[in-house]
């Protein structure tokens, strides 16, 4: 089914606001010119609304993370269908958005102040300006104190820290986010959930996270987008109507949260299954 399975949640943008996000009909074939094109994304249609936070959950290589490199310009073969950033088309470079991976690819030989500030210097944020950001937004995420620190004196949750301070820090519009906290233990995972969600009420930007754990998904979003198994296409669109601002440690002692947890994961397995 390719159609939303459901209406958006009350205090969500209003609809007549021009989509930050769109994708309709969206097909995606590798090596389509090729003996065996690959059909890796099947007519997926969904939008967001400038500040909304919508998550993807699907069983790997459904196609999650080839709809984030589309809408970043990076896939050089070009798909079917509709796909539009901020009303335009998506294009290499774009300074609407910014990407953060799974890896917090830190510069070595740099500080975390100059890590943080790293992406501004690329798109030419004179010197002043992009430290007094990137300090601002260490602050932000509790790296105040270890702004003259390398990366190797830092954890791998400190990493973390560091690298979405340096997302926020290029202040676009559009976050594309790829599993940043996939391989972070459960309680630094929970903290930097938290820090996410508190940079993201402060400067409401519109964010697509792709994540494989279905609580993130529910403590994170305003909506939780389920795709099947290859070819990725729409199983859902769960509206997440828990008020904000939350807490993801709280949300555990919550019944709504574990209910739309075992809805998640039923349409989970309706799309792992092709049970449609």
């Amino acid at each position: 089914m390719n159609d939303m399975a459901a209406a958006r949640p009350s205090g969500a943008p209003v609809a007549a606001a021009a989509p930050a996000i769109e994708l309709k009909d969206l097909t995606m074939r590798f090596g389509a010119d090729g003996p065996s094109p690959v059909l890796a994304v099947d007519r997926v249609s969904f939008s967001l609304a400038p500040g909304e936070f919508v998550s993807l959950i699907g069983p790997s290589g459904c196609g999650k993370t080839t709809i984030l490199n589309l809408l970043t310009g990076l896939l050089h073969e070009t798909p079917e269908g509709k796909l539009e950033v901020l009303g335009k088309p998506p294009r290499e470079g774009n300074p609407d958005i910014a990407y953060m991976l799974a890896r917090d690819s830190l510069l070595p030989w740099r500080t975390a102040l100059e890590n943080a500030a790293y992406g501004m210097e690329i798109r030419g944020v004179p010197k002043q300006e992009r430290e007094t950001r990137a300090l601002d937004l260490l602050k932000q995420v509790g790296l105040g104190d270890f702004a003259d620190k390398y990366p190797k004196a830092l954890s791998h949750g400190m990493r973390q820290r560091c690298a979405l301070a340096r997302t926020f820090a290029l202040d676009s519009p559009v976050l594309l986010m790829d599993e940043p906290f996939g391989a972070l233990d459960a309680q630094t995972k929970l903290t930097l959930e938290d820090v996410l969600m508190n940079l993201w009420s402060a400067h409401r930007k519109t964010v697509v996270f792709v994540t494989h754990d279905l609580a993130e998904a529910i403590a994170l979003s305003d909506r939780v987008v389920v795709m099947s198994a290859r070819p990725g296409r729409i199983i859902a669109d769960v509206p997440i109507d828990l008020p904000r601002p939350r807490s993801v440690r709280k949300l555990q002692s919550d019944h709504r949260f574990h209910d739309l947890y075992a809805q998640l994961w039923g349409l989970l397995e309706q799309g792992t299954t092709g049970d449609e």
